[in-house]
This record gives C-alpha cells, structure tokens and sequence, in this order.
C-alpha cells in the first residue's frame, strides 16, 4: 500500500553495524513494518488525523474531503548547491553528447505538486515550486544548455485542475495532452519542421469504469472519496502502426502498442487500476518503430513517468522513437545515447525532479 520495500528480518549483525546503531535501526523498521495489520492500523491513524483537524495527514498533504482534492504539502527552496549539482551534471552530458554530434535539450513539464495548491488552508506556507523551478532554467541557460519551461507553452485560458488527478501526483489525459501539444511545439522549434500534433476528438475518448488507486491516496489507505478516472484518446491507427523493442530495434522480442499502452484496460472491472496499468509501465529503455510517421527523424527522450500518458502520441510522428529512463539504466548516459545514435535527444522531466541522475 504504502509504495516501498519493507524491512525483513536480513538483519546485518556484523559488529560495526551493531556498535554503529545499524542492527538497532533495522530490528526497529522490521517491528513497524511487519507489525500485525499493520494496515488496518494505518488505516486508523490517518482517517483519526483526518476527523481530528490535522492540517497535515502524515505530515505530507493537505486533504479536502468535500471535494476529493489531495495537496502536497508546500515545498520549500531547493538549495543552490543542489540546483547547481544537478545542472553540472547535464553541463557534462551535454559536453559528451556534443563529441557525438548529438544536440539535445532539456524541458520540463509542470507537476500537479507545483500547480495545484488549492484547495488547502488560507495559512499554509507557499509553495516555492515555481520559484525552485525558475531558478532552475536560469542557471540551464547560463550554462548553455538549450531548454524550456512546458508550462510556458501551455494556453492560460487551459484549467490547471482540470489537467490532474485530484488523488495522484500525474496528470490527467487531458491534462497530458496539453503537455504533448506543448512539447511538440517546442520539438517542432529544434528540429526544423512543422509536424501537426493529433487532435483531442470526442469520438476517441473513453474511461474506464474501475475505481483509480492514486499515488497520493495510497499512502492515505484510500480514505479520500474521488471520481478520478483512467481516460484514453488516441486514434485507431495506434493499435497496428508501431513495433516496440525493450532494447535497441530489431534485438529481442517484439511488442505491439496493447502490449505497453493501457494495461488497465485488459483488467476486471472491479479491480483497482493507477497512472502505471492504466498507461505504461516504466521500462528502461523502448525503441518504437512507426510504419506512418510525419518526420524520418530517430529521436530519443530521456523521461520520468509524466511521459508515460503520451510517449506513442509523440512517437507516431516519428520514424523511429527510443525513450530511456536513466532510473533503470546503469553506466553513463552519454554512451547509452550515443550507442542509439540518434537525430536530436531531449530530456523531459517533471518541473519537482531534481534528483534524476543522482545515481550517476
């Protein structure tokens, strides 16, 4: 429910660990996460913070019952070393990528987290998530780095809570369809060509009846009441234009759109379904062939799950599409990218992801 490996009891009882508070600490994680009903009681707690007035259910969102809105709790400024940490890191990346004749650059989509702050309590602090990701672009763009704020792109006229779910950190359908026309604005900019993005049609619509598991509601036991949906629109031709590799084209088994897209659809109707079965998995790495494309272009989009809504919306206008989750990756992202060889790489994250290559 909660999202998380849970201690077991592969304790470590070397000596160093138990002189260092190690043993002690796991023995303490196994005893909360092992306890009996542990859920049930979980349950209880969080719907007790709820009837009695806490602002802050488990110390992380603000919850309107009456509606069904769930609202992180206001993020605070990310430290200049760690904005600068993370933009030295695309510094080298771009530097390699360049050695390539590779160009690249970096957008962000705008989170649910950043953007929809009511409804919460008239006295709770601000949220510094658009400030945090200002700063962000700037020191990009001092530091050479080609890239854009999604958001920008995106009409004012357009609803912010009309393009999330109320009790998930994702987008929407509609939500993300505002954020694939804006990102294919900006592609359209750095590739030289004038691709029409598919249109939003009424006929293509459809939601399914299961009841959405969101993110942030699982870690609140599901106590929020919502009418949040999995929705779809995309055309017919989606179901036979693409092969998909998990892997480079042509290696290893292939896969058709239903096989990564929509999962949720193939499940019981009493079932609970998320953002993850309801549009795709996250996969280290999917190369998708397009037998109908606008550009002969190869572009590769490094991502986080914000794309998962759409990454066959911009691939059908592509000759070939490979998208890579550095989460799941190993080794340096330069030579992964250069091994693909593509025409352009952009990297596309949500505007609240600053630990994105950490692990690099």
């Amino acid at each position: 429910m909660e999202n998380r490996e849970l201690q077991t009891a592969n304790f470590s009882t070397s000596i160093q660990d138990i002189i260092s508070g190690k043993l002690t600490k796991e023995v303490e994680s196994y005893i909360s996460d092992q306890f009996a009903f542990r859920d049930d009681w979980m349950k209880t707690f969080v719907k007790f913070q709820s009837v009695t007035g806490k602002t802050v259910i488990k110390d992380q969102y603000y919850v309107d019952a009456r509606t069904g809105w769930i609202v992180s709790k206001a993020a605070e400024l990310v430290p200049e070393e760690e904005l600068d940490a993370f933009v030295d890191v695309f510094s080298k990346i771009q530097e390699g990528l360049s050695a390539h004749n590779i160009p690249m650059a970096f957008f962000t989509f705008p989170a649910k987290a950043t953007y929809i702050r009511k409804p919460s309590p008239s006295f709770v602090p601000e949220d510094m998530g658009i400030k945090n990701n200002a700063r962000l672009h700037e020191k990009l763009t001092a530091n050479g780095i080609d890239n854009t704020k999604i958001m920008d792109a995106i009409p004012k006229a357009v609803d912010v809570h009309d393009m999330y779910f109320k009790t998930d950190h994702h987008w929407n359908m509609f939500g993300a369809y505002q954020g694939y026309l804006a990102l294919m604005k900006t592609i359209n900019e750095r590739i030289g060509e004038k691709i029409e993005p598919i249109p939003f049609e009424e006929k293509n619509m459809s939601c399914l009846p299961n009841d959405f598991s969101g993110s942030w509601n699982k870690v609140l036991y599901l106590t929020v009441a919502n009418d949040d949906q999995i929705c779809y629109n995309y055309p017919e031709s989606f179901e036979n234009q693409f092969t998909v590799y998990m892997g480079k084209v042509g290696e290893g088994k292939e896969y058709t759109f239903n096989d990564i897209y929509g999962g949720a659809k193939n499940m019981d109707k009493n079932e609970f379904v998320s953002y993850a079965t309801g549009y795709s998995l996250d996969y280290a790495k999917l190369s998708i062939s397009n037998e109908d494309y606008d550009s002969d272009k190869h572009i590769v989009i490094v991502k986080d799950s914000y794309m998962n809504a759409i990454q066959f919306h911009v691939a059908s206008h592509f000759k070939q599409t490979t998208i890579v989750d550095l989460r799941y990756t190993k080794g340096d992202p330069v030579d992964l990218i250069a091994e693909l060889d593509p025409d352009y790489v952009f990297f596309a994250y949500n505007d609240r992801n600053f630990n994105v290559v950490e692990q690099y």
